[in-house]
């Protein structure tokens, strides 16, 4: 799902001089990001099991997220197996992982880290499930108890654009 992003001129991708968190995050280079946020690194893993030791599969992104939004995807749905699910008489076949949901959870991770933590943005798929860990716990004055009702967003920029590219909602 290739998006144009014609707002790109309404955004302030330059604060004295420098690239913003926010550009650097979703349009900078392989380069600048080792130069200005090398800790923005999100990094997708496959694993057949629980067990630990190396990954099946592992692929580091150090780039903006536009650059590898559909790639990531792409990888996970290389081993998206289907489940059959039968209604009466029918039986259908259903992904494991369906990409509107995973695509929201990647979106979330990105846009509500806490990047002055080191660390990563892990994506890990296993044959059944998907974890995405992101650096940071909650934002100040959220909790698991409110996080349906409250909204305090990290990084606004980053959630604006997202919001302009009709990624995702403001509210809900």
């Amino acid at each position: 799902m290739k998006r144009n992003v014609p707002f790109l001129n309404d955004i302030e991708a330059m604060a004295d001089g420098r690239p913003t968190y926010a550009a650097l995050i979703l349009f900078g280079t392989h380069a600048a990001m080792g130069r200005h946020l090398a800790r923005a690194e999100v990094v997708f893993e496959y694993r057949s099991s629980d067990a630990s030791g190396p990954a099946q599969q592992r692929v580091e992104f150090r780039q903006g997220f536009f650059s590898f939004y559909d790639q990531l995807w792409d990888i996970i749905n290389l081993r998206n197996d289907l489940q059959h699910f039968q209604t009466g008489l029918f039986i259908e076949d259903i992904p494991t992982f369906s990409e509107r949901p995973v695509r929201e959870a990647v979106l979330n991770a990105v846009s509500h880290r806490d990047y002055r933590h080191p660390g990563n943005i892990f994506v890990r798929q296993y044959p059944r499930r998907l974890v995405i860990e992101s650096p940071g716990g909650f934002p100040p004055g959220i909790n698991e108890h409110n996080i349906l009702n409250r909204q305090a967003p990290r990084n606004r920029r980053v959630a604006d654009i997202f919001s302009k590219c009709g990624l995702v909602e403001r509210s809900g």
